[in-house]
């Protein structure tokens, strides 16, 4: 009967876990948003409700890029909701230490949770509502700083760059004091290994500009599983090869934007969580009592009595436990976000213009596939925002300027 019960431990032991959304990369990277979106839409209708503020993400995003501002700052909120609530059932809780760390909610790794934030700034900054803006990137630094690994809290220089400059566009006084924290987090994010040059034109004036570009290139890192017992999360980053991008306005050459985000590098500086050492311990834990129980259920065969009972009996409990136990690190994570963030800030008249973008490779040449043309108005007060990903172009709505 021990036996009969075995195979039927180890299916639920491994049914707990949630997987990650098989979300259609090829489609995303073509331009085909549209399937993307209707993707992550149908996930968030069927799906495990587990994985819905990933899925929302993805879905939000697609929508932002297809300009559906509204839809994308909803989506984009629900899914904030849920990876800004640290609450988790009992149910979860359980599952998490006793079974797979995946079986429960999806709340983003502090990276994942900071472009979430960065995302609905954007969203309330085209709402015309700066304030709001602000706080989201606020939102952001805090889910930044909840990185394990101290020498790494607070080191995302694009939300401290963009919180001054809607301080900015409010009229308050202490839009310099985020620009000096952006200047630190970018110089501290270059010593231990992100991408962009010490030289950044957008920090050094970070006032400057009332048109401002946003420019998303790559695809971001992709999270596995490694160790002997899958108990690790690491990451490993995308090929793309989109890099760097240019633009330039009514024909005239505006330069090359300024790296201000690494997302590899945010998301590799994780630092070590109190997770990594549970895993860690489980790992030790599935070894050590599976061994032992398979042990001790070999000696009761060679035993007799009740020597034999009490073998049989602890060492099923053992193996029981062993079988139980899951280690694997969750491996869930936000599959459409960008490598890397880029900004170009110029002062250009008022009224409007014909925009160019040009995303480039490593060695610096255009890549025409991803280039991108738009319309776009720059107030006669305030300042023109306008986001565009290193993806063949795809037609949208112009866009309400703060």
């Amino acid at each position: 009967m021990r036996r009969s019960w075995l195979p039927l431990v180890a299916i639920l032991a491994a049914g707990c876990a949630v997987r990650q959304p098989e979300v259609p990369l090829h489609a995303f990277v073509a331009g085909d948003l549209a399937q993307v979106r209707q993707f992550a839409a149908d996930q968030v209708a069927s799906g495990p409700a587990e994985n819905e503020a990933l899925v929302r993400n993805v879905q939000a995003q697609c929508e932002l890029l297809l300009g559906e501002l509204e839809e994308a700052r909803r989506n984009f909120e629900v899914a904030g909701r849920i990876m800004g609530s640290w609450a988790t059932s009992g149910g979860e809780a359980a599952g998490a230490i006793l079974g797979s760390e995946s079986s429960k909610t999806y709340k983003g790794d502090p990276y994942e949770q900071a472009m979430n934030a960065y995302y609905i700034a954007l969203c309330y900054l085209w709402r015309g509502e700066p304030d709001n803006a602000r706080a989201a990137c606020k939102r952001g630094i805090l889910a930044d700083a909840e990185v394990g690994d101290e020498r790494f809290q607070a080191d995302n220089a694009l939300l401290f760059w963009m919180a001054g400059r809607f301080t900015q566009l409010m009229g308050l006084p202490d839009a310099d004091a985020y620009f000096a924290e952006a200047a630190t987090a970018h110089a501290f994010a270059l010593q231990h290994g992100a991408r962009g040059s010490p030289t950044n034109p957008v920090l050094a004036e970070p006032r400057h500009g009332n048109l401002v570009l946003v420019l998303e290139c790559g695809m971001g890192p992709e999270k596995y599983a490694d160790g002997a017992q899958q108990e690790l999360a690491r990451f490993r980053s995308r090929y793309h090869p989109a890099v760097g991008a240019r633009a330039s306005l009514d024909g005239q050459d505006l330069g090359v934007a300024s790296l201000l985000l690494d997302v590899d590098y945010q998301a590799s500086t994780l630092g070590g969580t109190a997770m990594e050492g549970i895993r860690k311990g489980k790992a030790v834990f599935k070894t050590a009592s599976t061994v032992a129980g398979i042990v001790l259920l070999d000696q009761s065969t060679r035993s007799s009595g009740d020597t034999a009972r009490t073998q049989a009996i602890a060492g099923g409990a053992l193996l029981l436990a062993g079988l139980l136990t899951s280690s694997s690190a969750d491996v869930r994570h936000w599959p459409t976000l960008p490598s890397t963030v880029h900004v170009l800030t110029a002062e250009v008249p008022p009224g409007e213009h014909l925009l160019e973008i040009d995303f480039l490779d490593a060695r610096g040449r255009s890549l025409p596939q991803f280039r991108q043309r738009a319309t776009i108005q720059v107030p006669p007060h305030g300042e023109a925002w306008h986001l565009a990903r290193s993806l063949p172009p795809v037609s949208r709505p112009s866009r309400p300027e703060p």
